[in-house]
């Protein structure tokens, strides 16, 4: 069993699971993968980090992005949340606020560019964005990694 603190893949998809779980490891973190609605009430009740939700079309979970995020919201309503996918950000942000807005319509999404510690008076309201672009190796990387460590702290 990993020491390491744990982040739940709340809404697994094929980017998520292959290149999400090496960058957590990176920084830090040990990976849950969900496998149904039943498994994710269950680790919500043990002690994790944050959540990750994929806004993939679909996903080997079954749910949509803002089934999945009411879930977790209503199981643990302080939980940090990550969004991630393989768009660019305009559509990722418009996507997560789409997702989010019947439970947090003042929503706050960013990206690991524009991260800032500052904006982090409340992780119930405030989303982190990550991109596959932003995986890959150089300065954005390096931005990612530091904006999850400061989101899930």
């Amino acid at each position: 069993m990993s020491t390491l603190p744990r982040v739940l893949l709340a809404r697994p998809h094929t980017f998520i699971v292959n290149e999400m779980r090496p960058f957590l490891v990176e920084a830090g973190f040990a990976s849950v993968r969900i496998n149904s609605m039943e498994q994710l009430a269950e680790e919500l009740r043990l002690p994790a980090k944050g959540a990750i939700i994929s806004t993939a079309v679909s996903s080997s979970l079954g749910a949509d992005t803002a089934t999945v995020f009411r879930r977790v919201r209503e199981w643990n309503p302080n939980m940090p949340i990550v969004f991630a996918g393989m768009a660019d950000f305009a559509t990722m942000q418009a996507t997560v606020k789409r997702a989010v807005k019947e439970l947090c319509p003042s929503a706050q999404v960013v990206g690991a560019a524009g991260f800032r510690i500052s904006r982090l008076s409340d992780r119930s309201t405030t989303f982190l964005v990550l991109r596959k672009e932003d995986l890959q190796q150089g300065p954005m990387h390096e931005a990612a990694i530091d904006a999850i460590r400061a989101h899930l702290a």
